[in-house]
């Protein structure tokens, strides 16, 4: 699908790859609309982006205001759902009600998003669908939570099943995976280095892979270093001992660094 002239809303704009995404996107040539909880973030975003851009504030935490953004934002060719919370906390730390608005915000808002914008989309026979997961998507390492990483998981399941439900009807789907990312995220929080070997990639760098997978109409991306990359392949038929082998390699730092153990 061709990027110029197109409608696009991008969740979690204000973040640091949602902001990179949406500038590539306006920099292609399309029509912005942002989301986000930050009111003032988004103005600020919708300032720099310039006309024809909006933005929206919505708790994608609340089911029933998923539905009312869709209503608000109309009908787009591009849906980017960004939006995410990370979870570090052991699985035992976590009460149901933290669990609860991690898989809704996760998982059952990009579902609910996807449901609303697919059926604008198959009937003008056009769009295209991208879900944000993680490298925790592909891979379960100690360096991200138990239920970080099983939404993320599930994003990758809805994608590829969305994909064949659409296929023939014009909408693509495409899932991208980022890796370790500098200048946002976990990594920006807590200022801890990696292990050795283990590269970092940047908030435009995923932007551009969005971009690419929109035109080329490619069902995943992975966006990270060459050995993340080549752990992440491995790890598709050997995810047991991927797991062991980043535990050994220190990737917990990060996380133990967030819920204050190191």
């Amino acid at each position: 699908m061709q990027l110029n002239g197109r409608s696009a809303l991008v969740t979690g704009a204000t973040g640091g790859i949602g902001r990179a995404i949406a500038r590539e996107l306006a920099g292609h040539g399309c029509a912005l609309v942002v989301t986000g909880r930050r009111e003032l973030e988004l103005r600020n975003l919708v300032g720099e982006l310039g006309p024809p851009a909006r933005a929206l504030t919505a708790d994608l935490g609340n089911l029933s205001e998923v539905g009312d953004l869709m209503d608000r934002a109309g009908d787009v060719d591009i849906l980017v759902a960004n939006a995410g919370v990370g979870i570090p906390q052991d699985l035992a730390m976590l009460s149901d009600s933290e669990i609860e608005e991690a898989v809704r915000i996760n998982l059952l808002a990009p579902t609910a998003l996807a449901r609303a914008a697919a059926v604008s989309m198959k009937q003008r026979g056009r769009g295209h669908i991208v879900f944000i997961s993680s490298g925790a998507g592909l891979i379960a390492t100690s360096g991200n939570g138990a239920v970080y990483t099983a939404t993320k998981w599930g994003l990758r399941g809805l994608g590829l099943a969305l994909r064949q439900e659409l296929h023939g009807t014009g909408v693509g789907v495409s899932t991208i995976f980022p890796g370790p990312i500098r200048d946002a995220g976990m990594l920006a929080d807590t200022g801890v280095a990696l292990p050795r070997g283990f590269g970092t990639s940047s908030p435009e760098e995923v932007a551009r892979a969005v971009a690419e997978a929109i035109e080329r109409g490619t069902p995943e991306t992975t966006v990270a270093s060459a050995a993340v990359r080549l752990l992440a392949g491995i790890g598709s038929v050997a995810p047991v001992l991927i797991g062991d082998l980043a535990r050994l390699a220190g990737v917990g730092r990060v996380r133990d660094a967030m819920l204050g153990r190191v």
